[in-house]
Formats: C-alpha cells, structure tokens, sequence
C-alpha cells in the first residue's frame, strides 16, 4: 500500500509541475505588440497628376504588429473609400463635383465597394533603423494586387509615426471611365486619355500603442 501511494503522490507533483500556470504560459510565449493607427490623426493623399485634382481618404482601422527586436513585420488597414475628398477646387459645388465623380459607377464605385483593404505581409528594416521596404497587397473594387513601397518610421515613446510615397495604376484595379456596366465606350475611353493612369499617393500615419 505504502509503494501505490508514493507512486500516486509522485504522479500528482509530476501533473502539478507539467501543467503550473508558469508552464503554461511560456508555451503560450509572449504577447505580440500592437500598434493601433490613430484613425483622426492618419489620411492617405492623392493626385491626379493630369486634371490636377487633388485630395485625402480617411481610414476606418489600421494596425502594425508581430514586432521583431522592436521592429514591426505585419499591418492591415482599412481605407473608408465613402470619406474620399477632393481638395484643389475653391467651391464647395465644385469639390462635391469632383467627390461625385470619383464616388461613381464610373471610377470607384463606392456605394458597392465602401472599402479598401491594405494588407502588409513583410516589413524589412534598411540599415539605417527608420526606413523600411514594406511588401503586401492591395484590395480596391474587390480586386487584389501586390504592392511594394519604402516607408520611414520613427517612435517617441509610445508613438509611431509613418510616411509613405507611391504610384497606384488605376488599370490594374479597373479604376476608369470604362463602368463595370458597359464592357466599353468611346467616351469614356477618350476621357481616360485624359488621366495619368499612375496616381501618386502618400501615407500620413500616427500609431498607438495598444
């Protein structure tokens, strides 16, 4: 009796150490970081280099996570195509004109596409610590395509900030005059000689620590 009762204590003090709160948690590891954007401090800015129309889209979320030696590798955001703004016209008719048109069947298709979707798969740091080489993909009008571009983030404190500059071609997310609803059109053709098929836009973001 007294041998099955040393082997039945043994058995507890090995099933007490193998599942301790302690062993628990290092095979869970760490928690990941995460950076949440600051959506009333962050907007992407665009250009359209032709027509010389000009203006900002807002973000409904965005984040940057899974840091590496206090360096982030991953990010998602999504952009409110709805808050989409032109800025160069001095009326507001103006300006709601051009909103208007961008907001259309005919180029972004909002009310059937209110949301865009960045998505960061890999963020790799050059020498100098603050300028990264960033990799992902971009979903616009239910169309993904890779994208590539070079970012510079720097902290201070709690805060992350980041720029961007790149070039979105518009035929790659079938951004044109040609509407999902009519295969072709003259018109809308000849009006799409008329815009630079390359769309500069800049990232202005500012990041929280979560």
């Amino acid at each position: 009796m007294k041998n099955n009762k040393s082997v039945f204590y043994s058995l507890l003090i090995i099933l007490a150490v193998v599942y301790s709160p302690v062993q628990a948690q290092q095979k869970k590891g760490p928690p990941d970081v995460v950076y949440q954007l600051d959506v009333k401090k962050s907007k992407l800015l665009w250009i359209a280099p032709k027509n010389r129309h000009k203006g900002f889209i807002l973000f409904n979320s965005g984040s940057i996570s899974h840091f590496i030696n206090g360096r982030p590798t991953h990010g998602s955001f999504r952009i409110n195509m709805n808050i989409m703004r032109s800025t160069d016209e001095t009326s507001v008719a103006k300006r709601k004109e051009v909103d208007d048109k961008l907001r259309s069947e005919s180029f972004f298709a909002v009310s059937k596409y209110p949301v865009a979707i960045m998505v960061v798969n890999k963020m790799l740091p050059k020498p100098d610590g603050i300028t990264y080489n960033v990799y992902g993909e971009l979903t616009i009008k239910d169309v993904t395509r890779p994208i590539e571009f070079t970012t510079i983030m720097k902290q201070n404190g709690s805060t992350i900030t980041a720029t961007a500059n790149m070039n979105i071609s518009r035929s790659n997310w079938n951004i044109s005059h040609q509407s999902e609803s009519k295969s072709w059109n003259l018109f809308g053709r000849l009006q799409d000689e008329l815009i630079a098929n390359d769309i500069p836009v800049s990232l202005e973001l500012v990041f929280t620590k979560k």
